[in-house]
């Protein structure tokens, strides 16, 4: 279903006009002929660290710089792990920047589960380019 909708996304980015922003989390908006979906797969199982200000929880800091955005896009993400036994958690974003995002485990998960699990983290984001 993720792989369709990106699927999907891709498509209609490649269509003028059909991306439209309506807000931002900052307000920030730009042009619409700027707007731009960007997505990818975060595949290192490194980087994962256990949080000291929310025990029980894991985080990682994502890269977006490629995607070029010149203010903090909306970004959605989920996770998949190697198989039905090793299920990776879902997350919430933190620290959103324009080129990078902090996110966290929603339920307690450590950093080293995410890696013997090895959990991708799939994410879209859709902001503006200029």
């Amino acid at each position: 279903m993720i792989t369709l909708t990106i699927f999907v996304l891709i498509l209609l980015a490649g269509v003028q006009g059909d991306i439209k922003i309506v807000d931002t989390l900052d307000g920030t908006m730009g042009q619409e002929s700027c707007s731009r979906i960007c997505s990818g797969v975060d595949k290192k199982y490194t980087g994962w660290y256990d949080s000291s200000n929310s025990p029980g929880k894991t985080w990682k800091i994502v890269s977006m710089r490629d995607c070029d955005f010149t203010s903090p896009p909306v970004v959605t993400v989920t996770s998949t792990g190697v198989s039905a036994s090793k299920l990776c958690p879902s997350f919430t974003v933190y620290n959103l920047y324009s080129d990078i995002f902090r996110l966290y485990s929603v339920p307690d998960f450590t950093a080293d589960k995410m890696r013997v699990h090895e959990c991708k983290i799939l994410w879209t984001a859709v902001g503006f380019v200029c």
